[in-house]
């Protein structure tokens, strides 16, 4: 089964793409399993575990700055480890995560899990994806309730490098716009998501 790599800044829209692709794929007969990780709950424990302060800090307004750069290494290859372990023939797995160096991140994930994959970057404003931020860490509960602090979003999501992507790995990607919060807009964006992954599973 292939891997779907969804990402994206802080608040563009990951688990409603999730969600979305979920009930397609289940309406078009897709019986095999549907799981999404994240690199939040890595990250959190290092943040917990950090009591000296040398990987992380407070950020002014809430949530926290990472400061050493070897923390998105670590959490690439965390988060490889646990796709690895969750490899089956009858799963569909999501793997979610927000870099500015995507060619970085990357280079941390084993080749197998990318072999086959289809990555999807969705393409959102960063001013929307700082308020639909905030929003969810006062209304969501669980793994998307966390809040990037402004500091981080401003230095670390502001930019990426998404575009050059094709040069660097080897995998199909796929852009859709998430820039409203109309999901039906959503829905039609990812329809081209959604027939490549039934073409890809079915075979």
């Amino acid at each position: 089964m292939p891997n779907v790599f969804l990402i994206g800044r802080p608040g563009c829209g990951k688990s409603a793409v999730f969600r979305i692709i979920e009930q397609e794929l289940r309406a078009r007969g897709f019986k095999g399993e549907l799981e999404r990780i994240d690199d939040f709950p890595l990250l959190k424990h290092i943040f917990d575990t950090d009591v000296e302060y040398k990987r992380h800090r407070p950020a002014p307004g809430g949530g926290v700055k990472v400061t050493d750069g070897t923390v998105w290494d670590d959490l690439a290859k965390g988060l490889s480890d646990q796709a690895l372990k969750l490899q089956s023939p009858d799963r569909l797995l999501f793997i979610e995560f927000s870099r500015d160096d995507y060619r970085r991140a990357f280079k941390n994930f084993d080749p197998k899990l990318i072999c086959r994959s289809l990555i999807v970057y969705i393409d959102c404003p960063w001013d929307v994806c700082w308020e639909r931020n905030v929003r969810r860490a006062k209304l969501e509960k669980g793994l998307d309730a966390h809040l990037v602090s402004k500091e981080e979003m401003e230095i670390t999501y502001k930019y990426d490098d998404h575009e050059e992507l094709p040069k660097h790995v080897d995998a199909s990607i796929l852009v859709v716009r998430n820039d409203s919060d109309d999901l039906g807009e959503l829905r039609g964006e990812l329809r081209e998501v959604v027939e490549k992954l039934r073409g890809i599973v079915a075979k």
